[in-house]
């Protein structure tokens, strides 16, 4: 709950220097499902997650974020015990391309990211960090000029130690707040 706190508070903080600027700016949070791809030691997950909004350019907004992913309990055959999903906590930058900050109607994009990833499970004794790539499509439905709801697909490869890799789909939806308009 701490590092979720300093998350937020980070984020928002990151985005005051910004609205100073007249640049434009948003902040969101949002929640969906995790779903591994070709993945044994998880099953489907929830994941949450915050993040702050700053249009680069006409076309590209970047998107620093923070997500919160608990992985169900995997279900392996000739394994003694009852091991536990883990807990991915994930540090990134996505670069959107196509997204409009606060306009009212639809608003189509496409995004790709890079992030650090920081795997936990106790029970299975992981405790690992590497980095990863994502990418996938949003939509923002414009509620107003400041309110948006948003839905998005990703997917996320993360590289693991010995050259594999862990996949996962990742759907959410969610809400964004837009400022310095």
């Amino acid at each position: 709950m701490k590092k979720l706190l300093l998350a937020a508070v980070g984020l928002l903080l990151l985005t005051q220097p910004v609205m100073a600027a007249g640049i434009s700016a948003g902040t969101g949070a949002f929640g969906g499902l995790a779903i591994p791809v070709v993945q044994d030691d998880q099953s489907q997950g929830t994941v949450f997650g915050f993040k702050g909004r700053v249009k680069a350019m006409s076309i590209f907004t970047l998107e620093p974020n923070v997500m919160f992913t608990k992985y169900g309990d995997p279900d392996i055959d000739g394994v003694i015990g009852d091991p536990e999903g883990s807990k991915l906590t994930s540090f990134g930058l996505d670069v959107l391309l196509g997204s409009s900050l606060g306009s009212p109607g639809v608003s189509p994009f496409f995004f790709a990211g890079i992030a650090s990833y920081k795997t936990k499970n106790d029970q299975l004794q992981v405790d690992e960090s590497d980095v990863g790539i994502s990418g996938g499509l949003g939509l923002e439905i414009g509620l107003g000029p400041k309110l948006g709801l948003e839905a998005r697909g990703r997917f996320v490869i993360v590289g693991t130690e010995g050259g594999g890799s862990k996949k996962a789909a990742i759907l959410t939806a969610g809400v964004n707040y837009h400022f310095g308009l």
